[in-house]
């Protein structure tokens, strides 16, 4: 298979006037309504977000099924996850803050609403 690079991600929410607020006013991304969900646009992919079609009881995102384990949003500059990591922990969402990675990069974990984990993640 020959591409250029990814062109978009699905993600499957429980509450879409939820998840947009994190995205959308918590983490500041320009999310934009669509039918039964919402987007936004990084890096030239769009992450879309909706509600199960055939939702699960009391069901929350797992990282160690089979699958997704987490999304990585490239941080531009160290103070930049320091900010983030101050906003988050400002919002009530859980963080060990800024960490480093046994490879020397440095990053910020956290979670959205639904437990899918989250990081923010300055290359070297």
């Amino acid at each position: 298979m020959e591409t250029p690079g990814l062109n978009h991600i699905i993600m499957t929410i429980k509450d879409v006037k939820t998840s947009q607020q994190f995205y959308g006013d918590l983490l500041g991304f320009e999310v934009k309504n669509i039918a039964d969900g919402f987007f936004f646009m990084t890096g030239g992919v769009s992450i879309f977000f909706f509600s199960p079609r055939r939702p699960l009881p009391d069901d929350r995102f797992n990282e160690f099924r089979i699958g997704l384990d987490h999304l990585a949003f490239t941080a531009p500059s160290e103070s930049a996850l320091y900010s983030l990591a101050d906003k988050l922990q400002a919002a009530g969402v859980e963080t060990q803050g800024v960490e480093t990675y046994h490879t020397g990069n440095k990053y910020v974990a956290f979670r959205d609403p639904d437990n899918i984990q989250l990081e923010y993640w300055l290359p070297a």
